[in-house]
């Protein structure tokens, strides 16, 4: 349970969102001015006892914490993004998932610019109890608007991951694998109160160990919708496709929720 609680103390003791979406302001991130702290955080929390039946009581319990924060130095962007989740339903098994997301934009201002990043992750519920990736490459700002933004990124990175095999008790499979890491973003000004903000990424490298090529599609969509200066309401969609996932399990996933968003 370390990284659950690492993860944890990292949303809550840096004040501050499977794929990784920024949902702050992402036109302060071109503004003129430069020298600021921004971000926000939002927690959903979900308890229901919806049984078929008075005898059979099934309880539902669920929590999800994103927080963003952002650093605008006159040049470059700094950017920290994390997101943890649990689950538990009665007779269920725990499921707990997080991340945390480090990434500098360099010489944000530019058509084109430059970037790095890290990531470290867990998924308890798909038996993955650790994944890490460094990498780096190109953004390109296609358009840039007051109402439409459109980007791409083009990069590499090396993914190290650990797996929990389902056919044999307390082994553990690991994997080194560098992976292209591509993706296409954009933000959509409805009005002054909403906002769509969408991203696609693809990764996918070749295995070694297993003589085959791994791909993975992730994608987010959020929609923003601003009820005060400082908070907004959000419903997020995720989804991710795995063509060969490392140990048999479902290679398709999806999450849709609903929260509230306090932006500082």
């Amino acid at each position: 349970m370390k990284y659950p609680i690492a993860l944890f103390l990292i949303i809550f003791v840096d004040h501050l969102a499977l794929g990784q979406i920024l949902k702050v302001d992402k036109a302060s991130l071109d503004a003129d001015s430069s020298g600021y702290f921004m971000g926000n955080i939002n927690m959903d929390f979900n308890l229901n006892n919806r049984g078929a039946t008075a005898e059979e009581q099934i309880t539902f319990r669920g929590l999800t914490a994103n927080a963003d924060v952002v650093y605008v130095s006159e040049k470059h962007a700094y950017v920290l993004i994390n997101t943890i989740n649990y689950f538990k339903s009665t007779g269920g098994p725990l499921i707990s998932t997080g991340y945390a997301h480090f990434r500098i934009n360099l010489w944000r201002r530019k058509k084109m610019s430059y970037e790095t990043f890290s990531q470290v992750q867990y998924d308890d519920g798909r038996n993955m109890p650790f994944r890490f990736l460094q990498g780096a490459g190109l953004r390109l700002n296609l358009k840039n608007g007051k109402k439409t933004n459109f980007h791409i990124g083009i990069g590499a990175m090396f993914e190290h991951e650990k797996w929990r095999a389902l056919d044999e008790e307390n082994a553990v499979l690991e994997r080194n694998i560098w992976k292209t890491s591509n993706y296409l973003g954009g933000q959509f000004k409805i009005n002054d109160f909403v906002r769509f903000n969408v991203i696609c990424y693809y990764q996918g490298g070749y295995d070694r160990d297993s003589d085959i090529f791994r791909n993975r599609v992730s994608g987010d969509v959020v929609l923003r919708v601003k009820l005060t200066e400082k908070l907004a309401f959000l419903n997020s969609f995720t989804l991710q496709y795995e063509d060969r996932p490392i140990i048999p399990i479902n290679n398709f996933l999806y999450s849709l929720t609903n929260g509230l968003q306090w932006n500082f």
